[in-house]
């Protein structure tokens, strides 16, 4: 059970690695919408959400990659929630914005890769390991 405890598995790693990957994607996407829009109306509501959303996100990522299991099944919920709200208008934003939608498919494409990862049997047994060391 220690030896469980000592080392993080490689999954957890790259799956770390690939989340904070997607939340760099992301603002650079919000830049991009950011600049394309400036002049049309004022970008202060959605600089503020995305960077709340960012600071969120980079939170959830840390406790994940500590083991908390908790944070982990909260990055579920987010992509749960992110399914109809922000994948399915890319598709229809691919032809006027095909750089900005290529990103965000990518985006996508990490994100479900980490979860994968992060629900793999040995990812699994190192969070649980990680709870019952805790409630010991």
């Amino acid at each position: 059970m220690t030896k469980k405890l000592l080392g993080k598995p490689a999954k957890v790693i790259l799956a770390v690695k690939m989340l904070y990957l997607v939340v760099g994607l992301g603002i650079i996407r919000a830049s991009m919408t950011i600049m394309r829009h400036a002049d049309v109306r004022s970008p202060d509501f959605l600089i503020f959400t995305k960077l709340l959303i960012y600071t969120t996100s980079l939170f959830l990522i840390y406790q994940m990659s500590k083991g908390k299991d908790w944070a982990r099944w909260s990055l579920v919920v987010i992509f749960a929630i992110s399914i109809p709200l922000i994948v399915l208008p890319a598709f229809k934003s691919l032809s006027h914005n095909p750089v900005h939608t290529i990103l965000g498919f990518l985006q996508l494409g990490l994100y479900i890769v980490a979860l994968l990862f992060l629900f793999h049997g040995s990812s699994s047994g190192w969070f649980r390991a990680r709870r019952t060391s805790k409630e010991q």
